[in-house]
């Protein structure tokens, strides 16, 4: 799904949802286990997996820091009440998570965050994620987190927002370098100089000017 560095261009994106093709996987793997007469999870770091030992711990009682998918850690946060949000901040690969867990507004995950933040919001399946794009290391550090389905929607926003603003930074420098082209000309010869100087750079022909070349033709035909 991810080839590459998938920030350094604007190359296409799998956005299918692969999650019930591998739970389906993992079911079957566990099946054939059991048939084997093996014991225990495959642990094949699948989602799943990750899911089911989220499970299992839960169960146990035991109460640690989970690391290994942001769902178990929603699960060890407690849940909130109306006017009291519950807040965790967890490390994975040396990323810092915050979580927030709102009533009222859902579920908040931060990724990281730089001195100078560019913050955007993606909806997923597990709540808001903030990705700050000036702080792409720590994002990085942090995608086996997310499940498949999460994973594509937020590469896919984070194209579609650099798509954006690039296309809006062309469109800026196209309009600056034609009033810097229309000043240069109205030094030269006035502003009539300027108007036409614009119109040939996006190239616009005048009523005046296809007339002149008609004329031109015709002269050219008579000898």
């Amino acid at each position: 799904m991810i080839l590459g560095n998938p920030y350094g261009g604007y190359g296409s994106i799998d956005t299918t949802d692969h999650t019930a093709k591998q739970l389906s996987k993992y079911s079957r793997t566990v099946a054939l286990r059991e048939r084997m007469g093996l014991e225990g999870d495959p642990n094949d770091g699948s989602f799943a997996s990750k899911l089911r030992k989220a499970d299992e711990f839960m169960a146990s009682g035991e109460y640690q820091g989970p690391t290994d998918s942001i769902g178990i850690m929603l699960r060890q946060m407690d849940e909130p009440t109306p006017n009291n949000p519950v807040t965790g901040d967890f490390w994975h690969n040396g990323a810092h998570i915050s979580i927030c867990k709102d009533s009222l507004y859902g579920n908040t995950i931060t990724i990281g965050g730089s001195s100078n933040p560019d913050w955007i919001s993606v909806n997923t399946s597990v709540g808001t994620v903030k990705v700050d794009l000036n702080d792409m290391t720590s994002l990085m550090k942090c995608l086996d987190l997310f499940s498949p389905e999460d994973l594509n929607a937020i590469l896919a926003k984070i194209q579609e927002v650099k798509q954006r603003r690039e296309a809006l930074s062309q469109i800026e420098r196209m309009q600056d370098e034609l009033v810097k082209n229309g000043r240069e000309q109205k030094k030269e010869g006035g502003s009539d100089d300027a108007q036409q100087s614009v119109g040939e750079a996006v190239g616009v022909v005048s009523a005046e000017e296809m007339h002149g070349i008609e004329e031109k033709r015709e002269k050219k035909f008579i000898g």
